[in-house]
């Protein structure tokens, strides 16, 4: 069988118009990638035609072998080249400036990097009591994020307040459980490092059985200004999407390259319009991407820096990244046994789509 030849590494930014056609290239042949001009008579190959159903962008697929033509899927992080890191010369490249670190408020510091990209540190000390449960705002609108909005905190031993999020999705990670987490007279046990999903409407609360607290992060989308503190348990559960606690499994990892990650929540494993995952990265540094999402970074393990371009920071377990939408950036892991990391963005999608 005849392979398409890979036309870029990276999927093409395109602007494209609602019911207004286009004609991918399949072939890799074409010299509009990723337009097709008829290159592939007598290849085999035939244009994809996509019809948008929306104004927008869309990363269409230059690598040619997406699962999902002709939509970028991140098979070109699996191109067997050996991972997209930077090459030994930008290594040896004069460093970038490193933001400095300052006290934003009592208990939140934070550094600023390029275009709103910044790094957060929060301690007990920012964060509002829910009953046993004491979370803070790290990601918000008033901090530069237009979609994605994060908090952070901990569950001590008891239970938290009833709490609802009218109207938002809502991805709970569980840092170094276990918990319960009771949504809608629904009761469920999450381990350490396990996703759980609140869907819109419904009220949920937290319980830590054990002796110490439990370090948790919430990410609420869209944003919701006002947070409901309920006398009762609702009975609303939507029983569409049974499974709302799923924790690490090796056997539903997806590789790229040396690096890998695993979707906890998103619209496909539990109904929901956030994608949460957990991965690891080796000792490097990739090379700049962008994604088409606002997406938050917490550091699980390990040390490195995060690079924005004309500035970098270093950044350590606990440390929280907000990314904007298209922001260049890189993060590199200086640690010998490598980085692990759990990442949120919205709308929900595919951690591997990055041009």
């Amino acid at each position: 069988m005849i392979e398409p030849v890979i036309a870029a590494r990276k999927p093409a930014l395109v602007q494209v118009k609602a019911g207004r056609a286009i004609f991918w290239c399949s072939c890799g042949r074409s010299t509009r990638q990723p337009f097709c001009d008829g290159s592939h008579k007598g290849t085999g190959f035939e244009p994809v035609k996509y019809m948008p159903a929306v104004d927008g962008e869309v990363l269409l697929c230059a690598c040619k072998h997406t699962k999902n033509q002709p939509v970028c899927d991140g098979s070109h992080n699996n191109l067997g080249d050996g991972g997209d890191y930077a090459a030994p010369e930008d290594e040896a490249a004069p460093s970038a400036s490193i933001a400095p670190w300052e006290e934003k408020f009592p208990g939140f510091s934070a550094t600023a990097l390029d275009n709103g990209c910044y790094v957060a540190r929060v301690s007990g000390e920012a964060c509002e009591q829910y009953g046993a449960l004491a979370i803070a705002p790290v990601i918000i609108g008033v901090t530069g994020a237009r979609h994605l909005s994060h908090y952070t905190g901990r569950i001590d031993p008891g239970a938290s307040d009833i709490l609802a999020f009218p109207g938002s999705d809502i991805a709970v990670f569980v840092v170094d459980g276990p918990v319960r987490v009771e949504i809608g007279g629904r009761i469920f046990d999450a381990a350490a490092e396990s996703g759980i999903a609140v869907r819109p409407d419904e009220a949920f609360r937290l319980v830590n059985d054990g002796d110490t607290p439990v370090r948790v992060e919430f990410t609420v989308c869209p944003e919701c200004a006002d947070i409901k503190v309920l006398e009762k348990m609702p009975r609303r559960f939507d029983a569409s999407c049974p499974a709302r606690v799923i924790g690490v499994d090796p056997a539903n990892r997806e590789m790229m390259a040396d690096r890998f990650y695993q979707v906890l929540v998103d619209g496909k494993v539990a109904g929901s319009a956030v994608t949460q995952f957990i991965g690891e990265v080796p000792r490097s540094r990739a090379k700049h991407h962008r994604h088409l999402y606002e997406e938050a970074i917490l550091v699980l393990r390990g040390e490195g820096f995060m690079w924005t371009g004309a500035t970098k920071t270093p950044v350590r377990a606990g440390d929280i990244i907000f990314l904007p939408c298209k922001q260049a950036h890189s993060l590199e892991c200086t640690s010998e046994d490598g980085m692990r990391l759990m990442g949120v963005f919205y709308p929900s999608g595919s951690p591997a789509v990055n041009y």
